[in-house]
């Protein structure tokens, strides 16, 4: 089985990519580090693909059996970098169809990173939502309280 971890994050050595290690249930994955890679903002009046990275990963998500995002908590919600991928996926509604359709039957998780004792409340709901408009199955979060 394939793993994709997309790893949402501003810091190289973050809490959330020790988390990673310490708490993917998987223990052989694929790294995408989003913060190593370009990725634009979505723009809904563009009508042809930009030059950046989201194909890529697109493609590599399409091929794995599970799809872990982790991101640290700000402010109560996913990281700014990986806020912007999850809006770019909405190309997968439109211009790439196949991709999008692609995706379903994998199985999607969470692993997150906080200074709070518990992952905020409604944290996951977008994470699920997503999960679930892409027929993926999203099966469970990981949290790490930062000490």
């Amino acid at each position: 089985m394939k793993t994709l971890v997309i790893l949402g994050t501003s810091r190289e050595e973050s809490n959330t990519l020790s988390a990673i290690t310490q708490l993917c249930p998987f223990s052989d994955y694929e790294l995408i580090d989003l913060q190593t890679i370009k990725l634009n903002h979505y723009d809904y009046d563009r009508q042809t693909d930009v030059a950046d990275d989201f194909q890529m990963i697109a493609q590599k998500m399409l091929v794995a059996d599970n799809i872990i995002f982790a991101t640290p908590v700000y402010w109560y919600a996913m990281s700014g970098r990986l806020k912007m991928f999850f809006d770019r996926l909405t190309e997968l509604l439109f211009n790439h169809k196949a991709i999008g359709k692609g995706l379903k039957g994998k199985k999607t998780y969470l692993i997150a990173t906080g200074s709070d004792p518990e992952l905020p409340e409604g944290f996951e709901v977008p994470f699920r939502k997503t999960s679930e408009y892409f027929e993926m199955h999203y099966e469970q979060a990981f949290y790490l309280a930062a000490k």
